[in-house]
């Protein structure tokens, strides 16, 4: 599976002003694909490239609920139909004190997709503006990729009983699955 494109962006100090915060990323971001996602939230390469895919599918049967594709990625990561929940629980925070920058991939699916084909440069095409945010928003690169933790559970608040047969990751990605049930 290669690299989804995702940074992981540690502050110089924690957030005090999401909005004041979320406005600057805006101004800041080279186009309407790039996001902030919590940093507990993305577990695996595998989740996000399937909330990616979930969020492309939606888009291409026009069955999103969110307005924007970065509004629906960030809805389905948080496992729920409600955007303002997504927000609240996927999205950054005050007192957040790290996040992901994520550029949602320029891929088209279609039916014949798979996704262990993506170009492995999807990642490396955008590392230059990804270093140049995380420059720009006064932030340091964090040298980690998404793992799961019970700490991401609890945000995106996950309610079922945790069995320790199953990863952590599948309890991610069956919580990623209930959006769009």
């Amino acid at each position: 599976m290669p690299w989804f494109p995702a940074w992981g962006i540690e502050f110089d100090k924690e957030i005090e002003d999401v909005k004041e915060f979320l406005s600057t990323f805006n101004h800041l971001r080279p186009d309407d694909k790039w996001l902030l996602l919590a940093f507990e939230v993305a577990a695996s390469e595998n989740h996000l490239w399937t909330a990616w895919y979930s969020m492309k599918r939606n888009q291409m049967k026009e069955k999103m609920i969110a307005n924007s594709p970065e509004a629906e990625f960030l809805r389905i990561i948080a496992g729920t139909h409600q955007v303002r929940i997504a927000f609240e629980n996927a999205g950054i925070r005050n007192m957040d004190q790290s996040a992901w920058i994520i550029r949602l991939p320029d891929v088209e699916i279609n039916s014949n997709i798979n996704l262990n084909y993506i170009n492995r440069e999807t990642y490396n095409n955008h590392e230059l503006e990804a270093n140049n945010l995380i420059e720009r928003m006064n932030g340091s690169l964090i040298a980690q990729r998404p793992s799961p933790t019970l700490e991401g559970l609890k945000r995106i608040i996950y309610e079922n009983e945790i069995d320790q047969e199953k990863s952590l990751e599948e309890y991610f990605l069956l919580h990623l699955i209930s959006s769009n049930v």
